[in-house]
């Protein structure tokens, strides 16, 4: 049995494209179109599987930059953030710091804290701080969309991919 995970996916990849594929010849067009599209899928994990770890450290960094931003500007008009934005903050730090967290845990605190901003700014509306979360929000998701934008280079969607930063979570 092979061992590591990216050689099975490129293992996985020409069993597909070199037996699979031709023996569907006849087959109807979506079938194909399925069949590709998991090739496709293969290829993209095999290309970002050496970087997932660091990439949902990055995210989970990012979204503990804007929770604390969230944090610093509610206690500058004089609230108190709500506890689970706390605590979800303080889970985020510990695993960050734990080496032996999973990449689940990673994803799981990330998108807690992605559900718990966006449940703060619309609680916001209307307030004295509603702007000021806003701002926020849209300054400090800019790194994180061309963040998910770098990882998804694989994909092609990118028309000037080389224009990009090299992403910190593939080092340097």
């Amino acid at each position: 049995m092979i061992q590591t995970a990216e050689t099975q996916l490129q293992v996985a990849q020409r069993a597909l494209s070199e037996t699979v594929l031709p023996a569907l010849g006849g087959a109807e067009k979506h079938v194909i179109e399925q069949l590709q599209l998991t090739m496709a899928a293969l290829a993209f994990m095999q290309q970002r599987l050496p970087y997932v770890r660091r990439y949902y450290r990055h995210l989970l960094r990012s979204y503990l930059d804007m929770a604390d931003a969230m944090i610093d500007v509610l206690q500058s008009h004089g609230q108190v953030a709500p506890d689970e934005l706390a605590t979800l903050c303080e889970m985020g730090r510990a695993a960050l710091h734990n080496p032996e967290a999973e990449d689940a845990d990673y994803q799981h605190i990330t998108a807690a804290l992605r559900s718990a901003i966006a449940g703060l700014s619309v609680a916001a509306q209307g307030t004295d701080h509603e702007a000021a979360l806003d701002a926020i929000i849209i300054e400090l998701s800019g790194p994180i969309l061309l963040n998910d934008r770098m990882w998804c280079i694989p994909l092609g969607f990118e028309l000037r991919p080389q224009d990009l930063p090299i992403p910190s979570w593939m080092g340097r």
